[in-house]
């Protein structure tokens, strides 16, 4: 555990990030590792980042959690674009929720600017029981501070329609070479566009999985190198960059669904949301289509897991209560009613429990293959200043992908942005 002293220090750090000082003083009502009854309050509050289809999941938890410790759980929704500006604007001026959630790596960055508690502070045993392993590097700050915890996951799976593939007599490709194999092959065979991207294809997340496939980081270790020009990340980003120049991968980005219906994609790799999209916009592919994991590269299998981190906010005055709350969307009884809700809503939500996939709606080749991709799924750096520079990063893999810049140039001008924001 790490004391309150040492991350109000990190917190005073950061105040060239402009966070105010009070923010970062011994401000905060509850006081590190207080506990429900301490806090004696009658509601906590919290900001989801993500739209309105996903309430019914974390409110079933709320309900669950009012039951059990008589705290009601308020929810209200932020918009992707507004909410990581609402969410320091709260911070800076100590007025907002008792917990917040968004983008996976916002716990690291808003923790790291005194925004937010060390979770390890309070009684969060499930957290520490059954977070996935390939998301502790990508939450846990560099000093060991655990600031938030993931809500629900999503990841890449590769689709692919299985019925094609057995009229052409073509296997599930497993690695990158058995991929090129079958494209190839069903060019051959007419199939103009037979693989698609359509999770941000010229995109840092696309690039991520080749670039993790290859053996590469982003970072080394501690965060105190950027390792974008290493051997490995440049030969990931070459087979990424070599699906749009010579495998006519398109660099929009395509709809799934409609194209593998048609029969225009055989593979299309994307988000676990398209399960549903598949299933219950295209009931008449049903039998005709299945998922598998992204083929593996010459280092490792792998591909990005994202979702929602949720943590608790540095001025919350109920941070007992909140870590509490947290800790039972982690527990058996959380994850099985936000399951509940999910099936009431006919839509998939997969948990932040990968022991947990084989509860949801999805068919059973589909939940093996999903609890596969989990067993090998990575998350986004811990790197403090990620978070700043991935929107420049993601420019200069676009130079590469659409202006012809080389992989040398592109790779160079996002270490330079990396480097830049270097903690």
């Amino acid at each position: 555990m790490i004391s309150k002293t040492k991350r109000l220090g990190a917190a005073a750090a950061a105040a060239a990030v402009a966070l105010t000082a009070a923010a970062c003083s011994d401000g905060g009502s509850g006081g590190a590792g207080t506990s429900m009854e301490e806090e004696d309050v009658d509601t906590i509050t919290v900001w989801h980042t993500g739209d309105e289809t996903q309430l019914p999941m974390i409110e079933a938890v709320g309900e669950l959690f009012e039951a059990e410790h008589g705290v009601k759980v308020e929810v209200e929704t932020l918009d992707w674009a507004d909410a990581h500006a609402q969410i320091l604007t709260a911070i800076q001026s100590q007025d907002g929720p008792d917990i917040f959630t968004g983008g996976l790596s916002w716990g690291i960055e808003f923790g790291e600017k005194g925004g937010l508690v060390d979770l390890r502070d309070y009684d969060t045993q499930n957290l520490e029981d059954n977070v996935i392993e390939g998301l502790w590097n990508s939450i846990e700050s560099p000093g060991g501070e655990l600031y938030g915890v993931p809500l629900n996951m999503t990841t890449y799976s590769m689709f692919y329609r299985s019925d094609i593939l057995e009229e052409e007599g073509i296997e599930v490709p497993g690695t990158w070479d058995e991929m090129d194999a079958a494209i190839t092959e069903l060019q051959g065979a007419g199939y103009e566009t037979p693989f698609a991207a359509t999770w941000e294809p010229i995109g840092w997340l696309d690039w991520f999985n080749y670039m993790h496939e290859a053996g590469g980081s982003l970072y080394n270790e501690d965060c105190t190198e950027v390792l974008v020009d290493s051997p490995e990340v440049v030969a990931g980003t070459e087979y990424w960059a070599k699906r749009f120049t010579d495998q006519n991968v398109p660099t929009d980005q395509p709809d799934l669904g409609a194209g593998m219906d048609k029969g225009e994609y055989v593979f299309a790799t994307g988000g676990s949301w398209n399960y549903d999209v598949l299933a219950a916009g295209f009931p008449e592919l049903e039998g005709k289509w299945s998922s598998a994991p992204l083929p593996a590269g010459p280092a490792n299998a792998g591909s990005f897991i994202g979702g929602n981190v949720m943590g608790v906010m540095l001025d919350s005055e109920a941070p007992g209560t909140s870590a509490a709350f947290i800790d039972m969307v982690y527990s058996d009884e959380g994850v099985a009613a936000s399951l509940a809700a999910a099936e009431a809503e006919d839509t998939l939500w997969l948990p932040p429990r990968t022991d947990k996939v084989a509860d949801t709606h999805l068919s059973e080749d589909n939940k093996a293959a999903l609890t596969e991709i989990f067993e090998t799924s990575v998350g986004p750096p811990n790197c403090a200043g990620w978070e700043e520079a991935s929107p420049n990063v993601q420019r200069a893999l676009q130079t590469i992908a659409l202006d012809g810049a080389s992989v040398e140039e592109g790779l160079a001008e996002a270490k330079a942005e990396m480097e830049a924001t270097l903690k």
